[in-house]
């Protein structure tokens, strides 16, 4: 890490994104920087001069003086400044830092930002940029396949996947994703791929649609065979036990995440012949969760394969919803966002079973958990019964994500709860969302409030007001002490505000969504981009079985005590900050989607 940085968004700029940049200084050069500081922007290699003089015997003829580029003060009159701005200094509970902005400036080209105390990295901007995200988000899918080789990085593996926990009967479910750099194949965490390469295949670049539909084809491949005869969803493959010491009944879920207490004892390669003795075990839990997002994404795809994949994946759901209903679940938030989604998208096809008045009776439940408001932060969701807020690390804006889609689909009938939808989202992001994140300097949105704050001897929850704490990472002195990244819950919060702000026509929400993009590709404390397949400057992955995952994105930032950022960037492997993830990487395939 260099000792003073400038930080921003290392993939570059659409014309019309907001453009914000910010130094970093370090502590013993920000005593001595001014109150403001003057930046120019001019054309890459078109360097503005510095008061460094050459050696009398350099003439400069061909090359200027090429030693010590950064030496001098910059004499911007003899240079071609594109644009100026200005850094200001800013304290803020994150540290000092000194930020400007230079979002009028739109015209497109290759460029650089040099001041007398840093330079940025090359700058993009062009109209077309998100594209590149696009690309490498097929590109990272393809890459986590398993079943099959994957020239450059591993061969055919896992083809004798899997048994059952319960019985050991032989399965076939090879294929498939793995899930954040291991050999696990979660259905919770990998089901949210089908809907983001679903809406790559509709609306994104025309030349990666066929590899978007391609590569939803071979999800499906597995995702099919992990059902079972009564149309129960199973867990995952190859997650292991439950770790020494947690119990089923209490420690399933953490933070609403259920992939946080496997001990990962089957997450090995074996020797891909059926019945060995080495195959890799399907844990047969059912989880409600994944229960409807397996309707909602079978349901979101069927219209994009051909008639009889379509068939199988509308038969499917339609069986999957039948015994959800059936068994229900305890009714937590996430229970009843998931129902509710996969209600939306069954309707819409012209599932059989699914009535306007479940789409009323579930939206209204969902209504009703949203936090009547008062003094301080409005507007989240609730838990059942108010017990608390709802927190989610994966999936952090569903509720609200499912109540978008309830204004975007506007079931006839339902004006009623459409009407109320619109409100409830207005008031979870202005009251909520973006109302916590001017609290920070760099736009990102909370990771949740807490009705009872743990351990608040120890750590820093900020006042949510009636009493309520808040954090904008999560809180480290937990019970089953898991310091999880918040890079999921950043990209989800981006791509709501990208797909809201289309919906209800808020530019303002758009311009947050684009925030929060620029603090997962570099404009963060760090200047790190999360994403290794764009940027200059990037954490050290973590994958546990291939070193270097094309084109991955880091789980993200945790939070110290005091809820400030904290990136590992040392060399040194830490799962909570370095981890590749699928989920980060889905949620922000949609948000640029959706700009």
């Amino acid at each position: 890490m260099p000792p003073s940085h400038l930080a921003h968004c290392q993939l570059g700029y659409r014309p019309a994104s907001p453009k914000s940049l910010t130094l970093v200084p370090d502590p013993v050069a920000a005593t001595g920087l001014p109150e403001r500081i003057p930046f120019y922007l001019r054309a890459l290699l078109d360097r503005i001069p510095r008061d460094q003089a050459p050696p009398p015997a350099w003439n400069t003829r061909f090359f200027n003086w090429p030693f010590d580029l950064a030496r001098g003060a910059l004499q911007p009159e003899r240079g071609r400044i594109a644009f100026t701005g200005e850094l200001r200094r800013t304290e803020t509970r994150w540290g000092l830092f000194w930020q400007g902005e230079f979002t009028t400036f739109a015209r497109e080209g290759n460029w650089q930002i040099e001041t007398d105390h840093g330079s940025t990295y090359p700058i993009t901007i062009k109209a077309d940029l998100y594209d590149r995200i696009q690309r490498g988000y097929v590109h990272y899918l393809s890459c986590q396949r398993s079943g099959c080789d994957v020239p450059g990085l591993r061969r055919a593996e896992h083809l004798d996947d899997g048994v059952l926990d319960t019985t050991g009967q032989q399965i076939a479910a090879t294929g498939g994703w793995y899930d954040a750099g291991d050999l696990r194949k979660w259905l919770f965490l990998t089901l949210p791929n089908l809907a983001a390469l679903a809406a790559l295949a509709r609306q994104g670049h025309p030349g990666l649609r066929t590899a978007a539909s391609q590569e939803i084809r071979w999800g499906n491949r597995y995702f099919h065979a992990m059902m079972a005869s009564d149309g129960q969803l199973w867990e995952d493959l190859a997650g292991g036990t439950f770790k020494a010491g947690l119990e089923m009944k209490k420690d399933w879920w953490f933070e609403n995440h259920p992939g946080c207490n496997a001990d990962n004892a089957g997450g090995r390669y074996t020797d891909n012949i059926p019945a060995s003795g080495d195959e890799r075990i399907i844990r047969t839990t059912y989880n409600p969760a994944v229960q409807f997002l397996f309707v909602r994404t079978q349901c979101v795809v069927a219209g994009l394969l051909d008639p009889a994949e379509a068939a199988r994946c509308r038969e499917l759901a339609a069986k999957a919803w039948r015994h959800g209903r059936a068994r229900g679940h305890d009714r937590r938030t996430l229970f009843v966002a998931e129902e509710l989604w996969a209600a939306l998208e069954a309707h819409a096809i012209g599932l059989d079973g699914v009535a306007t008045d479940d789409l009323r009776a579930l939206a209204a439940e969902l209504l009703d958990r949203q936090d009547p408001g008062g003094d301080g932060l409005q507007g989240y969701f609730m838990e059942r019964d108010g017990a608390d807020a709802f927190r989610c690390i994966a999936l952090s804006c569903e509720p609200a994500l499912a109540l978008a889609r309830l204004i975007e689909l506007a079931p006839a009938g339902l004006a009623e709860v459409v009407a109320r939808a619109r409100t409830a989202i207005i008031r979870y992001i202005d009251g909520y969302l973006l109302a916590d994140a001017a609290s920070n300097p760099f736009g990102i949105g909370p990771y949740g409030v807490y009705l009872h704050r743990p351990s608040p001897e120890l750590q820093l929850f900020r006042d949510a007001g009636r009493g309520r704490g808040v954090r904008t990472f999560i809180h480290p002195f937990n019970p089953q002490q898991i310091v999880h990244g918040t890079g999921g819950v950043v990209m989800h919060q981006a791509s709501l505000c990208a797909k809201a702000g289309r919906l209800l026509q808020r530019p303002d929400w758009l311009a947050a969504a684009e925030c929060m993009l620029q603090w997962t590709l570099g404009h963060n404390p760090e200047g790190l981009c999360l994403h290794t397949g764009v940027g200059y400057r990037h954490p050290t992955p973590y994958s546990a079985y291939v070193t270097q995952m094309p084109d991955a994105i880091c789980v993200g930032h945790i939070g110290r005590p005091d809820d400030t950022p904290y990136q590992e960037t040392s060399p040194l492997i830490e799962w909570s900050t370095q981890e590749i993830w699928d989920i980060p990487h889905a949620h922000l395939t949609e948000a640029v989607l959706w700009l």
